[in-house]
Order: structure tokens, then C-alpha cells, then sequence
């Protein structure tokens, strides 16, 4: 597939690295000189210098041989504009990253009442959406680092650091007292290792462990790893930009679970934005002193600190301060990744990259129709993923010990009519299968093709 990438940042680089080693087509453009030949050095496919808006610099791109187009610049504009061009020139699929939803306005029309299709845009990735709806799953299964849900809820995968209270390090896997309806898919060790487990393999204290099943046992199994359970009921969010601004809005309209939720910024125009649209959540403005906007009293009543202020050092020190003060539970978005080392040194896990989540979102559209949700694990380059089983595939009627299928690859869960179940060698594939795959790079770029 002939696919055309629309800026040379960081979601732009994530995307053709790993479209590129899936064995796409991949054509990268972006406007600056130094960065377009530091990527000519460094990346092994072509990397244009011009802008995605400029007809001339896209037929350089061949974009009339284009099945995709994904803009993902740090302009709404030019990424709404990418696409209309790119639709004229006959793409048949275009994605625009967008940061203000009033650019493109709402799933259906935009602000100048013109349909999607009219735009020419036919989805849109809102990164600050997406990195509130990673944080706003984190606070509502707290203990697990990563969740990710499948099959409209019936399933799930979360990942869990294994605790010395957890009591279980040097137990084998097929010893694990696991309940019903869930297995370990991944394991990641204190190292860095990172291996798709079998039975003999040991679980360790520090080791990274992921879980996949169902939904309704999956809090009981990650307690068992984890060994704490934390009742959240504080929320206290650092910073009042458009992430911690959806996250207020999301835990405001959760109905199973009632928190108290607090916003700290700093902008007194962007407080008074915060007051007028949010109606449970307390507003608090922090003045221009260091002091002030790292108030103690207020980030140690928090069950949960969530460092969201768009800057790296900011968040940082929250997330230091926090811990230093007993919060349970710190999450904080990292945007430059060099900035994970010192989060690992410190101890703090949990933590989102809007890069990354960006990236994973529109890495779905780029997959067949029948691969319904794809997630890109945080430390690992290992993927989850959830597809349906076509009648056509040649696995349907076959054992799974029977399919052939390639090393580097688990098929962690199957639902079928809404029934969850955990496969062995012997589980047949029948169509229409909803299938939890958790497989490594060498393997994604072919999953495909087996299944």
C-alpha cells in the first residue's frame, strides 16, 4: 500500500517506522530543511521537503498513486487542507489529526455546516481526546498500567507491575492461581526483556505483566499480581489545557463511579473557560509562583495526581512532589520520551505519550476492515489487537494447534456471541470469531495474511 505521511514530528515518524516495516509504501513530508535531511540519513524510505497543502510537493509524493493519506502536522489547517487536496486527487482514504475539534467540527459536519465527506476528511484523530480517554481508563481500573477493552467491552488486556506483596515471584505461569477466564500474554522483565511467555516461564517480582480475558475477572486477576487495592475517589488534575479539560468531562459523566474532581491551571482565561463548561468539577487557579501552582495541601489530598500541563519539566516535578507527598496513584503525559528514564528511575509507572496513543489510533485505519481495534504497547514494540474471522480465512475449521500459526504470536481470547472464552490447542475458529491477538513486530506486518 502506497501510503502519504504528512509531517516529520513525532506522531509522523511513529507512523512511518512502523507502516514502513509492515512492508507499506511509505512517502514522508515535512517543511523543514534540517529535519527532512537528518530523516533522509536516518530513515531507509523517502522523505520530501515541502508542504502536504502544496499540490506540486504531493505529485512529487506520487499521491495520485496514494491508497492513504495521513496528515498529522501540528496545523489543523494544513492537515484539513492535505486532505481535501488529496481526495481531489483521487485517495481513496484520508486521516487529519486535530487538535482544536472546531476545526473540523463534530463526527458529522463541521463548523460551515459541510459534511465530513464534503471536507474530504474521513476520520479525525483528536490527540488530547484520545490521551483523556487512556488517562480516564487508567483512573477507573486502578493498579494496571495499560487496558485495553475489545469486543465492545466483554474483554480486555491490562498490564500490571508485579509487587513483592504479591507473594507469587518464582511460581511458574501454569501455577499461577489465576482465576477463570484470563491469561499472561506478555511478560516484560525489570531488564527490559520483553517475551511472549509459556507455562514452565516464572513470573518475578518487577517483572511487567500482561493479561488478556474477560473483562468481569480481570480486577480480581490483576489484584493478585499487584496486591493492592486503591479506592479512588480524588481526582486532582495539573493543568487545564484541552486533556485535562476532556478528562474532567469524561470522570463528570461516568455513572458507575462519583469522584471528586479538581483542575489546577494556571491561566485565569483558561479558568474561566473551565468554570463556564464544567459543572461537578472544582476550578482552582494557581498564580504565576512555582509555590502556588504546586500547592501541597492540594496534591496531598488527591487519591490520584495527574500531571496533564502540556510541558515535560512541569510534569515531572508534580509527579516527584506527588509521590514525595503519598499519592497513590500519579499519571502523567510525557510528550519527549527521553523523559521516561526519569520516571523509571523514580519508580513512577504510569504514564501516557500522546505520540504514541496518536499513532496507535491511526495505525487502525490503515489495517482490513475486519480489524476492529489495535493498541501499541507502551515499552514494548509488541501489539494487541482485536479482528474478526472472515469465512474466507483458511484457519476457519481448524484446531488452533492445527492453524500453523507463526512463532510470536498469542491468540489471548475469543468471543463469540457475546461468550468470552480463553483458547487452547484445541479451540476450532469459527467465522465471525472476534479474536484478542497479542503478536510481536516480525509477526504484525503478516497477521494478515495467516488469519
Amino acid at each position: 500500500m502506497h501510503i502519504v505521511i504528512v509531517g516529520g514530528g513525532d506522531v509522523g515518524q511513529e507512523l512511518a517506522k512502523n507502516l514502513h516495516a509492515r512492508g507499506h509504501d511509505v512517502v514522508l513530508l515535512d517543511k523543514d530543511a534540517q529535519k527532512v535531511e537528518r530523516l533522509s540519513e536516518e530513515l531507509d524510505f523517502q522523505v520530501i521537503k515541502g508542504s502536504g497543502a502544496n499540490l506540486d510537493v504531493l505529485h512529487k509524493a506520487k499521491i495520485k498513486s496514494a491508497h492513504m493519506l495521513i496528515a498529522a502536522t501540528e496545523s489543523d489547517e494544513v492537515n484539513i487542507i492535505a486532505c481535501m487536496i488529496a481526495k481531489t486527487m483521487g485517495v481513496r482514504y484520508t486521516v487529519a489529526r486535530v487538535r482544536d475539534p472546531e476545526s473540523a467540527g463534530d463526527i458529522d459536519m463541521d463548523a460551515s455546516g459541510l459534511t465530513r465527506e464534503q471536507v474530504g476528511v474521513d476520520t479525525i484523530i483528536s490527540p488530547e481526546k484520545a490521551v483523556a480517554q487512556e488517562i480516564a481508563k487508567m483512573i477507573q481500573f486502578p493498579g494496571a498500567v495499560e487496558i485495553e477493552y475489545f469486543a465492545k467491552g466483554l474483554a480486555m488486556m491490562v498490564g500490571v507491575y508485579v509487587t513483592e506483596k504479591a507473594q507469587i515471584a518464582g511460581r511458574s505461569i501454569e501455577d499461577l492461581p489465576l482465576p477463570k477466564g484470563c491469561i499472561v500474554v506478555g511478560i516484560r522483565r525489570p531488564d527490559g526483556e520483553f517475551f511472549l511467555p509459556g507455562g514452565k516461564d516464572k513470573i518475578r517480582a518487577g517483572d511487567k505483566v500482561y493479561l488478556t480475558g474477560r473483562s468481569s475477572v480481570m480486577a480480581e486477576a490483576s489484584w493478585l499480581l499487584h496486591r493492592e487495592k486503591t479506592r479512588v475517589s480524588r481526582v486532582i488534575i495539573l493543568g487545564g489545557g484541552m486533556i485535562g479539560y476532556n478528562l474532567a468531562t469524561i470522570l463528570e459523566s461516568n455513572r458507575k463511579a462519583s469522584f471528586i474532581t479538581k483542575i489546577i491551571e494556571k491561566s485565569e482565561e483558561r479558568c474561566e473557560m473551565l468554570y463556564r463548561n464544567l459543572s461537578k468539577t472544582t476550578v482552582v487557579q494557581g498564580d504565576e509562583t512555582e509555590i502556588s501552582y504546586f500547592n501541597e495541601e492540594e496534591i496531598a489530598e488527591a487519591d490520584i495526581l495527574v500531571a496533564v500541563t502540556g510541558d515535560d519539566c512541569t510534569n515531572v516535578v508534580a509527579s516527584v512532589m506527588g509521590q514525595r507527598l503519598g499519592v497513590k496513584i500519579i499519571i502523567s503525559e510525557v510528550t519527549r520520551i527521553m523523559y521516561k528514564h526519569i520516571y523509571d528511575t523514580v519508580g513512577i509507572t504510569q504514564i501516557v505519550n500522546p505520540h504514541q496513543i496518536t499513532a496507535a489510533q491511526i495505525l487502525r485505519y490503515t489495517h482490513k476492515e475486519e480489524v476492529i481495534s489495535l493498541s501499541l504497547l507502551k515499552d514494548e514494540v509488541a501489539e494487541a489487537e482485536e479482528l474478526v474471522l472472515l469465512e474466507s480465512s483458511g484457519v476457519v475449521g481448524r484446531k488452533i494447534a492445527e492453524a500453523n500459526l507463526p512463532r510470536g504470536l498469542i491468540v489471548g481470547a475469543i468471543v463469540r456471541d457475546s461468550e468470552v472464552i480463553i483458547p487452547n490447542g484445541e479451540t476450532v475458529f469459527q467465522p465471525r470469531d472476534h479474536l484478542v491477538i497479542f503478536a510481536m513486530p516480525k509477526v504484525c506486518s503478516e497477521l494478515e495474511c495467516f488469519l
